[in-house]
């Protein structure tokens, strides 16, 4: 089972999104800003992992993998 490009892209946009989900507060290389700005880009980094999931190829690949696990 080989994914397509698009699943590939999509696997590693989500792994950005995730990252910036679980970026420490106030990286050193940003400015300063309110834990209201801080709340706000997470909600929105999650928005998009949540979109980029809903895609139907991803979760046809997703189910595969599923499937191959539970069958070892």
């Amino acid at each position: 089972m080989k994914p397509s490009d698009s699943v590939v892209a999509k696997l590693a946009e989500i792994v950005t999104h995730v990252e910036d989900v679980l970026a420490i507060d106030r990286p050193v290389d940003k400015p300063r800003v309110g834990m209201t700005n801080l709340k706000n880009d997470r909600r929105r980094a999650v928005e998009r992992v949540l979109l980029l999931l809903a895609d139907p190829d991803l979760r046809a690949f997703l189910g595969e993998v599923r499937s191959l696990n539970k069958s070892q």
